[in-house]
């Protein structure tokens, strides 16, 4: 998408925000290619579809919540993502309900060459959200997603927690310091 694109983009859906619907084409027009393009790179190409379909219907459904000072593309992008999250819990969901127990025990304990490669795929996306954080935060989520305790105090920890995770603290400690 070239700037001039991505200009427009921003103004159509600044007019989608407004409650101006004649804007609805011109932005399906821009948005379309770009969010098949995404989703497909990150799910199958069954589910790819739908999921991109999805995603645009969100992204319809949200526009007056949209706010015309923020980037158009990457808000865009965003709800995408979630829908390609979305997407692939329903399909974990699914192979667990048509597969019982006893059929997912493997007798080798080495993961699949796809297991290895999504792993892979997480962990980059996670790295690089990982860098755009204070990395006091970053070494806390990391600690955390692992299970583990960083090298800092309990106490500090706890504090640490909440902050990076986005997760509220309790009123009665939320005074005191803030993230």
């Amino acid at each position: 998408m070239g700037p001039g694109e991505r200009k427009l983009l921003q103004e159509r859906m600044a007019e989608l925000a407004d409650g101006n619907r004649n804007a609805f084409d011109d932005v399906y027009a821009l948005v379309w290619p770009l969010v098949r393009g995404f989703v497909g790179r990150h799910l199958r190409l069954a589910e790819a579809e739908d999921a991109a379909q999805e995603a645009l219907i969100r992204v319809f459904a949200r526009a007056s919540a949209f706010d015309s000072s923020r980037d158009a593309l990457p808000w865009i992008l965003g709800i995408a993502a979630w829908q390609i999250r979305t997407s692939r819990q329903r399909e974990r969901r699914r192979r667990e309900d048509a597969i019982g127990e006893t059929e997912l025990a493997r007798p080798d304990e080495d993961p699949r060459p796809d297991e290895i490669a999504e792993t892979r795929e997480t962990d980059r996306f996670v790295d690089a959200a990982l860098d755009l954080l204070r990395p006091e935060d970053a070494a806390t989520l990391r600690a955390y997603m692992n299970d583990e305790r960083p090298a800092v105090a309990p106490a500090t920890f706890r504090k640490r927690r909440p902050c990076a995770t986005g997760t509220p603290r309790p009123a009665s400690t939320a005074s005191r310091s803030a993230c």
